[in-house]
C-alpha cells in the first residue's frame, strides 16, 4: 500500500467518475415540511448523482447551482461544518491490477480535507491504511493523491477535518489504461453495424413486428424527443432471436420511473420471460439487477443492493448492461454499480424480448451484439 499527496497542475486523463463535477443532480427525497407546503426543494438541496453525500451532527452540505461559485460549469459541492463531519463517498470501484490510482480534484475554503477509502469485500468494508490530508486556501487549488489500493475493489471517501467551509469541484479518478466510456451519452445512440435493435420511439411501432399490450403510447418529453410511455398493463415485445445475442452484447436505454424507487414493485426494463430468460430490471427490493436464467434457475446474475431505494419519480436515468464470456457489467448514469464473471451464459433464449412495463417511460433503446462499455476488473 502506497500513497502520496501534492499540489497539482491540471492533467487530462480518462475519468472513472461520470459526474466528477457535480453537474448532474436529482431530486431529494420528500420531507414533511415540503409535503405540507407543496413547494419544490431548492436547487442547492439536490444531491449529485452517483455520489453518496452526508453529514453528521452540526454540519451541512449543499450543491449550489451558481457558476460564480464553481471552479467549472454551474455546480460544485459545499460543506459548512460547525461541529461534526461532512462526508463524500464514491464506489465501490473494481481494481484490475496493482497499478497506482490517481485522484485529482479542485478545492478551496477554510479547513482540512482527509482523503482515504475502504477495501470492499462482500459484507465488509475495511479502511485503507493509506490516507492523506490537504489544507484549503481562499482560491481554487488543484490537488492530486496517488494510492495503490492493494485490494480487488475499493471506495473513495473524503472527510472534513474540523470546523470550516469546504468547497470541492472537478474530481477525477484514474489509473493507467482506464478506458474513456463517454457515459451517460449526451445524444441519441443511433445505429451502426453492431446494432440488433434500435428504438428511438419517434414514430409509432410497427404492429406487424411488435406485440403491444395495454396502455402504450408515444409521449413528448422524452430524453431525446418522444418516448414510450407505459401505463396500466402496458407491455411491448418483439423477437428475441433477432434482437439479442446471448453470447455477448450491450443493452442500453433511458428509463424514467413514474413511481418511487422503493415502491416495492418489480419493474422490468428489458426482459426475456420464461425458463430460458434474461432480465434487466429494478426488483421489489429496489435492487438493480441483470442476469440470465435457464430452466427457471439462475445462470449468471449481477446486482446492486437497494441502489434504487431513494430514486424519485419523474427522473430520466441511463442504464447499460454488457456481457460476454469473461465479464458482466451494469452501469447506471455512467457509474459501474455491479460487475462479475459469468458462471455460464445462455446458449439459447426464449423467443420474446419484452420492453418495459406499467409506470415506466423508456427512450432511445439500443441492443448490440458487442460489448460497448467495459471497465477492467481483476481476474478470478
Amino acid at each position: 500500500m502506497a500513497c502520496a499527496l501534492f499540489l497539482a497542475t491540471a492533467v487530462s486523463a480518462a475519468n472513472l467518475l461520470p459526474n466528477g463535477s457535480f453537474e448532474s443532480t436529482e431530486p431529494p427525497p420528500p420531507n414533511k415540511e415540503r409535503a405540507q407546503s407543496g413547494e419544490p426543494p431548492p436547487a442547492e438541496s439536490w444531491p449529485p448523482r452517483t455520489w453518496n453525500v452526508w453529514c453528521d451532527w452540526n454540519a451541512s452540505w449543499s450543491c449550489p447551482d451558481d457558476p460564480a461559485t464553481a471552479h467549472s460549469g454551474r455546480r460544485c459541492l459545499k460543506y459548512q461544518v460547525v461541529q461534526g463531519v461532512g462526508r463524500l463517498r464514491y464506489g465501490p470501484m473494481p481494481v484490475p491490477d496493482g497499478s497506482p490510482w490517481t485522484v485529482r480534484l479542485y478545492a478551496r475554503g477554510k479547513g482540512t480535507w482527509k482523503l482515504g477509502g475502504y477495501a470492499v469485500e462482500p459484507g465488509r468494508w475495511t479502511p485503507l491504511p493509506a490516507t492523506a490530508t490537504f489544507t484549503l486556501e481562499d482560491g481554487w487549488k488543484p490537488f492530486e493523491w496517488t494510492v495503490t489500493p492493494g485490494c480487488r475493489s475499493w471506495a473513495l471517501e473524503l472527510t472534513t477535518q474540523g470546523a470550516g467551509e469546504y468547497w470541492l469541484d472537478d474530481v477525477e479518478v484514474s489509473y493507467p489504461g482506464l478506458p474513456d466510456l463517454h457515459l451517460p451519452p449526451d445524444q441519441p445512440a443511433g445505429r451502426d453495424e453492431h446494432t440488433l435493435l434500435y428504438l428511438p420511439f419517434e414514430e409509432a411501432l410497427n404492429e406487424d413486428a411488435f406485440f403491444i399490450k395495454g396502455r402504450c403510447e408515444l409521449a413528448s418529453g422524452g430524453r431525446f424527443g418522444k418516448c414510450l410511455r407505459l401505463g396500466a398493463e402496458g407491455y411491448v415485445a418483439c423477437s428475441a432471436t433477432e434482437g439479442l445475442d446471448p453470447r455477448q452484447g450491450t443493452i442500453e436505454l433511458w428509463v424514467k420511473l413514474l413511481s418511487p424507487g422503493n415502491d416495492g414493485v418489480f419493474h422490468g426494463f428489458v426482459m426475456i420471460p420464461g425458463p430460458e430468460g434474461m432480465a434487466l430490471c429494478k426488483d421489489q427490493y429496489s435492487h438493480i439487477s441483470f442476469g440470465f436464467s435457464s430452466g427457471w434457475g439462475t445462470l449468471s446474475r449481477i446486482w446492486a443492493d437497494g441502489y434504487a431505494h431513494w430514486w424519485q419519480p419523474g427522473v430520466w436515468r441511463h442504464i447499460a448492461a454488457c456481457w460476454d464470456k469473461d465479464s458482466m457489467e451494469l452501469f447506471v448514469d455512467g457509474k459501474l454499480i455491479a460487475w462479475g464473471h459469468p458462471r455460464a451464459l445462455s446458449r439459447m433464449l426464449g423467443p420474446e424480448l419484452g420492453i418495459g412495463g406499467p409506470d415506466l417511460e423508456i427512450d432511445d433503446l439500443r441492443v448490440s451484439d458487442v460489448v460497448r462499455y467495459h471497465v477492467p476488473v481483476a481476474a478470478e
